[in-house]
Protein backbone atom coordinates (compact mmCIF):
# COMPACT_ATOMS: atom_id res chain seq x y z
CA UNK A 1 0.00 0.00 0.00
CA UNK A 2 1.13 3.66 -0.73
CA UNK A 3 0.58 6.42 1.27
CA UNK A 4 0.75 10.24 0.31
CA UNK A 5 1.81 12.16 3.51
CA UNK A 6 -0.16 15.38 2.15
CA UNK A 7 -3.68 13.54 1.03
CA UNK A 8 -5.54 11.15 3.18
CA UNK A 9 -5.81 8.43 0.42
CA UNK A 10 -3.74 5.13 0.21
CA UNK A 11 -3.28 3.01 -3.02
CA UNK A 12 -4.37 -0.87 -2.52
CA UNK A 13 -3.63 -3.08 -5.08
CA UNK A 14 -6.90 -4.43 -7.48
CA UNK A 15 -6.93 -8.03 -7.30
CA UNK A 16 -7.76 -9.31 -10.94
CA UNK A 17 -8.30 -13.31 -9.32
CA UNK A 18 -11.04 -11.79 -6.89
CA UNK A 19 -14.73 -11.76 -8.19
CA UNK A 20 -15.78 -8.90 -5.10
CA UNK A 21 -12.22 -7.01 -6.79
CA UNK A 22 -13.55 -7.44 -10.45
CA UNK A 23 -17.85 -6.62 -9.30
CA UNK A 24 -16.35 -3.69 -7.32
CA UNK A 25 -14.50 -2.04 -10.29
CA UNK A 26 -17.11 -2.80 -12.80
CA UNK A 27 -19.80 -0.73 -10.68
CA UNK A 28 -17.12 2.02 -10.52
CA UNK A 29 -16.94 1.87 -14.51
CA UNK A 30 -20.59 2.04 -15.20
CA UNK A 31 -20.42 4.78 -12.31
CA UNK A 32 -18.16 6.01 -14.59
CA UNK A 33 -19.64 6.33 -17.41
CA UNK A 34 -17.25 3.91 -19.76
CA UNK A 35 -15.01 1.15 -20.16
CA UNK A 36 -17.04 -1.52 -18.06
CA UNK A 37 -16.93 -4.11 -20.58
CA UNK A 38 -12.73 -3.87 -20.43
CA UNK A 39 -12.15 -5.09 -17.52
CA UNK A 40 -11.84 -8.96 -18.68
CA UNK A 41 -8.87 -7.63 -20.52
CA UNK A 42 -7.54 -5.69 -17.59
CA UNK A 43 -7.35 -9.02 -16.01
CA UNK A 44 -4.84 -10.53 -17.74
CA UNK A 45 -2.97 -6.86 -18.06
CA UNK A 46 -2.78 -6.84 -14.53
CA UNK A 47 -1.50 -10.11 -13.88
CA UNK A 48 1.19 -9.81 -16.38
CA UNK A 49 2.04 -6.43 -14.71
CA UNK A 50 1.48 -4.07 -17.44
CA UNK A 51 -1.18 -2.42 -15.88
CA UNK A 52 -1.21 -1.64 -12.23
CA UNK A 53 -4.56 -0.48 -10.68
CA UNK A 54 -4.55 0.62 -7.49
CA UNK A 55 -7.56 1.10 -4.83
CA UNK A 56 -8.10 4.91 -4.15
CA UNK A 57 -8.91 4.01 -0.15
CA UNK A 58 -9.78 7.40 2.58
CA UNK A 59 -7.12 7.04 5.42
CA UNK A 60 -7.65 6.15 9.18
CA UNK A 61 -6.48 9.23 10.24
CA UNK A 62 -8.53 11.60 7.80
CA UNK A 63 -10.58 13.61 9.83
CA UNK A 64 -13.98 13.30 7.45
CA UNK A 65 -13.22 9.30 6.38
CA UNK A 66 -16.73 8.71 7.90
CA UNK A 67 -18.63 11.35 6.50
CA UNK A 68 -17.20 11.17 2.81
CA UNK A 69 -17.87 7.68 3.42
CA UNK A 70 -21.42 7.78 3.86
CA UNK A 71 -22.00 10.52 0.74
CA UNK A 72 -20.18 7.67 -1.38
CA UNK A 73 -22.27 5.10 -0.43
CA UNK A 74 -25.48 7.43 -0.27
CA UNK A 75 -24.72 7.95 -3.90
CA UNK A 76 -23.37 4.16 -4.63
CA UNK A 77 -25.48 1.99 -2.07
CA UNK A 78 -24.11 -1.26 -4.00
CA UNK A 79 -20.52 -0.08 -2.80
CA UNK A 80 -21.20 -0.43 0.99
CA UNK A 81 -19.54 -3.37 1.20
CA UNK A 82 -15.56 -3.49 2.26
CA UNK A 83 -13.20 -5.58 0.44
CA UNK A 84 -10.23 -7.33 1.48
CA UNK A 85 -6.98 -6.67 0.15
CA UNK A 86 -5.96 -9.77 -1.26
CA UNK A 87 -3.91 -9.13 -4.45
CA UNK A 88 -0.81 -11.71 -4.06
CA UNK A 89 1.32 -10.18 -7.19
CA UNK A 90 1.37 -6.48 -8.52
CA UNK A 91 3.30 -5.05 -11.14
CA UNK A 92 4.12 -8.78 -12.16
CA UNK A 93 5.65 -9.61 -8.60
CA UNK A 94 4.89 -11.35 -6.21
CA UNK A 95 3.26 -9.07 -3.07
CA UNK A 96 3.31 -10.40 0.79
CA UNK A 97 -0.23 -9.76 1.88
CA UNK A 98 -0.26 -7.58 5.22
CA UNK A 99 -0.38 -9.91 8.53
CA UNK A 100 -3.36 -9.23 9.30
CA UNK A 101 -6.16 -8.85 6.97
CA UNK A 102 -6.91 -5.69 5.63
CA UNK A 103 -10.90 -4.32 4.49
CA UNK A 104 -11.67 -1.14 3.07
CA UNK A 105 -14.03 0.75 0.96
CA UNK A 106 -12.44 2.27 -2.25
CA UNK A 107 -13.80 5.21 -3.61
CA UNK A 108 -12.09 5.12 -6.88
CA UNK A 109 -9.45 3.65 -8.71
CA UNK A 110 -5.87 4.65 -11.03
CA UNK A 111 -3.43 3.08 -12.79
CA UNK A 112 0.14 3.29 -14.47
CA UNK A 113 0.93 1.43 -17.26
CA UNK A 114 4.07 0.00 -19.09
CA UNK A 115 2.12 -0.61 -21.88
CA UNK A 116 -0.43 1.57 -24.44
CA UNK A 117 -1.63 0.59 -27.76
CA UNK A 118 0.01 4.20 -28.95
CA UNK A 119 3.45 3.50 -28.05
CA UNK A 120 3.36 7.86 -27.37
CA UNK A 121 1.96 7.37 -24.26
CA UNK A 122 3.88 3.96 -22.88
CA UNK A 123 7.70 3.22 -23.51
CA UNK A 124 9.37 1.77 -20.41
CA UNK A 125 12.80 2.01 -22.04
CA UNK A 126 12.91 5.60 -22.36
CA UNK A 127 11.23 5.92 -18.84
CA UNK A 128 7.86 6.54 -20.24
CA UNK A 129 4.31 5.49 -18.24
CA UNK A 130 0.59 6.02 -18.66
CA UNK A 131 -1.63 7.41 -16.32
CA UNK A 132 -4.62 5.50 -16.88
CA UNK A 133 -8.24 3.99 -15.62
CA UNK A 134 -8.59 6.70 -13.26
CA UNK A 135 -11.66 7.53 -11.38
CA UNK A 136 -12.98 9.18 -8.13
CA UNK A 137 -16.24 8.79 -6.87
CA UNK A 138 -18.61 11.62 -8.02
CA UNK A 139 -19.84 11.75 -4.71
CA UNK A 140 -16.57 12.78 -3.76
CA UNK A 141 -15.17 14.93 -6.91
CA UNK A 142 -14.63 18.25 -4.93
CA UNK A 143 -12.60 16.86 -1.97
CA UNK A 144 -9.37 17.00 -3.29
CA UNK A 145 -8.88 13.28 -3.52
CA UNK A 146 -8.11 13.49 -7.47
CA UNK A 147 -5.06 15.48 -6.51
CA UNK A 148 -3.74 13.32 -3.55
CA UNK A 149 -4.08 9.68 -5.62
CA UNK A 150 -2.07 11.74 -8.66
CA UNK A 151 0.73 13.49 -6.03
CA UNK A 152 0.90 9.27 -5.02
CA UNK A 153 1.19 7.94 -8.06
CA UNK A 154 3.54 10.30 -9.67
CA UNK A 155 5.75 10.13 -6.59
CA UNK A 156 5.75 6.08 -7.09
CA UNK A 157 6.58 6.93 -10.82
CA UNK A 158 9.57 8.74 -10.08
CA UNK A 159 10.70 6.32 -7.47
CA UNK A 160 12.69 2.42 -8.42
CA UNK A 161 12.15 0.63 -9.61
CA UNK A 162 10.21 2.61 -12.79
CA UNK A 163 12.67 6.00 -12.27
CA UNK A 164 9.99 7.51 -14.70
CA UNK A 165 11.08 10.74 -16.78
CA UNK A 166 7.60 11.09 -18.73
CA UNK A 167 4.42 10.22 -17.61
CA UNK A 168 1.82 10.77 -20.15
CA UNK A 169 -2.24 10.39 -20.50
CA UNK A 170 -5.22 10.65 -22.69
CA UNK A 171 -8.23 12.40 -21.22
CA UNK A 172 -11.44 14.04 -23.23
CA UNK A 173 -10.71 17.40 -24.75
CA UNK A 174 -11.74 20.25 -23.05
CA UNK A 175 -14.64 21.22 -25.32
CA UNK A 176 -16.38 17.70 -23.96
CA UNK A 177 -17.13 18.89 -20.89
CA UNK A 178 -19.60 21.71 -22.24
CA UNK A 179 -21.73 19.14 -24.17
CA UNK A 180 -23.96 19.72 -21.37
CA UNK A 181 -26.99 17.21 -24.18
CA UNK A 182 -24.10 14.34 -23.95
CA UNK A 183 -23.70 14.88 -19.91
CA UNK A 184 -27.54 14.61 -19.78
CA UNK A 185 -27.60 11.63 -21.76
CA UNK A 186 -25.66 9.98 -19.88
CA UNK A 187 -27.16 10.71 -16.68
CA UNK A 188 -24.90 12.42 -15.51
CA UNK A 189 -23.92 16.57 -14.16
CA UNK A 190 -21.39 18.14 -16.59
CA UNK A 191 -18.10 18.33 -14.51
CA UNK A 192 -17.10 21.63 -13.32
CA UNK A 193 -13.50 21.61 -14.83
CA UNK A 194 -12.80 19.63 -17.87
CA UNK A 195 -10.14 16.77 -18.07
CA UNK A 196 -7.88 18.86 -20.10
CA UNK A 197 -7.86 21.96 -17.72
CA UNK A 198 -7.39 19.77 -14.55
CA UNK A 199 -4.02 18.01 -16.24
CA UNK A 200 -2.75 21.19 -17.83
CA UNK A 201 -2.87 22.87 -14.12
CA UNK A 202 -0.71 19.83 -12.92
CA UNK A 203 1.87 20.44 -16.05
CA UNK A 204 0.29 18.59 -18.39
CA UNK A 205 0.70 19.49 -21.87
CA UNK A 206 -0.87 18.57 -25.08
CA UNK A 207 1.31 17.19 -27.92
CA UNK A 208 -1.93 15.28 -29.88
CA UNK A 209 -5.14 15.58 -30.91
CA UNK A 210 -7.69 12.86 -31.65
CA UNK A 211 -10.55 13.23 -33.23
CA UNK A 212 -13.84 11.05 -32.71
CA UNK A 213 -11.71 8.85 -30.59
CA UNK A 214 -14.08 7.24 -28.23
CA UNK A 215 -17.46 6.34 -29.52
CA UNK A 216 -19.42 5.18 -26.22
CA UNK A 217 -23.33 4.28 -25.98
CA UNK A 218 -25.50 5.89 -23.53
CA UNK A 219 -28.19 4.16 -21.48
CA UNK A 220 -30.44 4.84 -24.47
CA UNK A 221 -28.29 3.33 -27.17
CA UNK A 222 -27.20 6.16 -28.68
CA UNK A 223 -23.11 6.30 -29.54
CA UNK A 224 -21.53 9.55 -28.39
CA UNK A 225 -18.05 9.89 -30.61
CA UNK A 226 -15.91 11.64 -27.90
CA UNK A 227 -12.65 13.66 -29.28
CA UNK A 228 -9.48 13.20 -26.71
CA UNK A 229 -6.05 14.71 -26.27
CA UNK A 230 -2.93 13.33 -25.07
CA UNK A 231 -0.66 14.80 -22.90
CA UNK A 232 2.73 14.48 -21.22
CA UNK A 233 4.28 15.69 -18.35
CA UNK A 234 8.02 15.66 -18.23
CA UNK A 235 9.34 14.75 -14.44
CA UNK A 236 12.59 13.65 -14.81
CA UNK A 237 14.06 16.73 -12.93
CA UNK A 238 11.80 15.28 -9.78
CA UNK A 239 13.83 12.07 -9.57
CA UNK A 240 16.07 12.69 -6.16
CA UNK A 241 13.31 14.75 -5.09
CA UNK A 242 10.89 12.82 -4.00
CA UNK A 243 11.56 12.54 -0.55
CA UNK A 244 9.92 15.87 -0.32
CA UNK A 245 7.36 15.35 -2.34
Amino acid sequence: MERSGKSKVILVPWDPNSSEHRQRLYEQRVACGWKEDMIGKWQGLQREGKMTIQWVVLTDDDPARDSKLAQHIMQFPAEKESILDSATSFGGMPRLLPDSPYSFIPVGHISLDSEHPDPSLANPSEGLYCISTFYISRALQSCGLGRAAMDTVERIAIEEPLCAKTLALDTQAREQALNVEMWKAFKLSPPKVSNQDWYERRGYKVYKRMENNYAVADPAGKVWHISAVCMKKSVADSIGDSSTA
